[in-house]
């Protein structure tokens, strides 16, 4: 009932399973002022996503953080960075007062972890911010440029027509790279004015059935290298008698999980939950099952253990997983080249769902290896975070599933967790606010690709629904 509610008008009741709730801003004028505003905006979407603020260019994201400190600052918010060691600074802002608060979290760097920036002939410029056909293309448009300052386009637009009725708080990291450990010790040291009714996350777009998706958390990861070192140099392959540290190596990786997609490591899977019967009820129930739209935009036959529809989604929020991201040692390239590997490498990923614990999978890791003759195998952790996860009946979803439904013609659903992982566990040991996520995007977005691009009317609706999630968390 409340996964894909019907659109209502912006001054109706709305009814949640405890009750009735109304909004008595009418957000009319405000809708207006988006609807007016909305091109200056873009303007200024694609000017930030000119600056191409990937976390290793040191000058791009200070380039990208003094625009954002402006951007703040004629918003009205009082806003500072505030340095910190394994991080770009920290981008903290507040603007508005009242007896409830929301604090959103984004980011100011461009992820390019997955597929590196680049310019290629024939490519689109990874940062052009160029419009055209109702879309706006820039690498960072929608992770997380483009949904960063949609949020503070609401608090504009609130704020020029109703009144801010609350305090509005923003936390903006720039990563230096994929895992950031930084934040933990950012948020303990500033958890106090960090701390709010609830935290809107940067993470859900759109889904193939056009449904804007908010994620109750996010996965967990354990990133490691496995090294096995063999002879003092890289010798010919003809001395062999000497141990192929390449063999060790895919032996070993061999031992990790069979050809059923099951990770065979002991106790993997004790702390993973089956999904609850609210679960069931108020997230998969409604969850699009087309998803062969998915398989087929990715060019393949099938999905792993050959899982479909619902049960595939069961799989893809619900399930751990393990994957090889990469495999190096020896010869490389075109032609012969008769050599033994003086060492061998792979990069391997865990990815976690609650209730799992990384330090917990990488001791199980450790005692399965030297268990099948692997101890000479090391292990070097690049990365690890823990998962998180709030219920899928609390207040918040709640709330964010019924403004959703103000704005957005066919609603919105949840999803358990994001598929990308993501530091929420950070706040969770410093505060009891819920965490939820939510940004701009589409099943086409092309995310962290050249290509990578929002739609117009999808800013236009996200501006629209922030200020009418402000306007119900003053009044809950």
């Amino acid at each position: 009932m409340y996964a894909a509610p019907q659109p209502r008008s912006a001054t109706r009741n709305a009814v949640t399973p405890r009750g009735t709730r109304r909004i008595a801003l009418d957000l009319a004028r405000t809708y207006a002022y988006v609807d007016e505003h909305l091109d200056r905006w873009l303007d200024e979407v694609a000017a930030f996503c000119r600056i191409g603020s990937v976390g290793r260019d040191d000058a791009a994201m200070d380039a990208a953080r003094r625009w954002l400190e402006a951007a703040f600052a004629r918003l009205g918010a009082e806003v500072r960075s505030i340095p910190w060691d394994g991080a770009h600074p920290y981008v903290f802002a507040a603007v508005g007062a009242g007896p409830r608060s929301v604090l959103f979290f984004n980011h100011y760097d461009v992820a390019d972890y997955t597929n590196p920036v680049r310019e290629a002939p024939g490519e689109r410029h990874p940062f052009s911010g160029e419009r055209s056909g109702g879309k706006l293309y820039a690498r960072g448009s929608a992770d997380d440029k483009g949904t960063l300052l949609a949020r503070m386009h609401a608090v504009e637009a609130l704020a020029a027509t109703t009144g801010l009725p609350l305090a509005a708080r923003f936390l903006v990291e720039g990563k230096k790279g994929v895992s950031n450990k930084a934040l933990e010790g950012f948020v303990a040291a500033h958890h106090a004015q960090l701390d709010s009714d609830c935290c809107l996350w940067e993470a859900g777009a759109k889904d193939e059935r056009e449904r804007q998706t908010i994620s109750l958390g996010h996965k967990g990861n354990l990133y490691i290298d496995l090294v096995v070192r063999g002879t003092d140099r890289v010798w010919p392959s003809r001395y062999t008698l000497f141990p192929n540290p390449a063999w060790t190596l895919t032996w070993a990786l061999a031992s990790l999980k069979g050809p059923d997609e099951r990770v065979l490591l002991p106790g993997f899977y004790d702390r993973v939950r089956p999904a609850s019967d609210s679960d069931e009820r108020l997230v998969y129930a409604h969850l699009a099952d087309d998803t062969d739209a998915l398989r087929e935009r990715a060019g393949i036959a099938g999905f792993v253990a050959g899982v479909r529809g619902r049960d595939a989604l069961r799989r893809l929020y619900g399930q751990p997983s393990l994957a090889i991201c990469g495999i190096e040692g020896g010869a490389r390239g075109a032609g012969q080249q008769l050599v033994l590997p003086a060492e061998a490498r792979a990069k391997i990923e865990f990815r976690l769902v609650p209730d799992q614990d990384p330090d917990e999978v990488l001791a199980s890791l450790r005692a399965h290896l030297d268990a099948h003759g692997f101890a000479e195998v090391g292990i070097e952790v690049q990365g690890r975070c823990p998962p998180y996860a709030i219920a899928a009946d609390g207040w918040l979803p709640r709330l964010l599933l019924e403004t959703a439904a103000r704005v957005y013609p066919h609603g919105a659903v949840l999803t358990p967790v994001a598929t990308g992982i993501g530091n929420r566990y950070a706040f969770a040991r410093w505060t009891a606010m819920p965490i939820a996520g939510f940004a701009i995007g589409y099943a086409g977005y092309q995310i962290e690709t050249n290509d990578e691009h929002i739609r117009v009317e999808d800013y236009r609706e996200q501006v629209k629904w922030v200020a009418t999630i402000l306007a119900a968390v003053t009044e809950r």
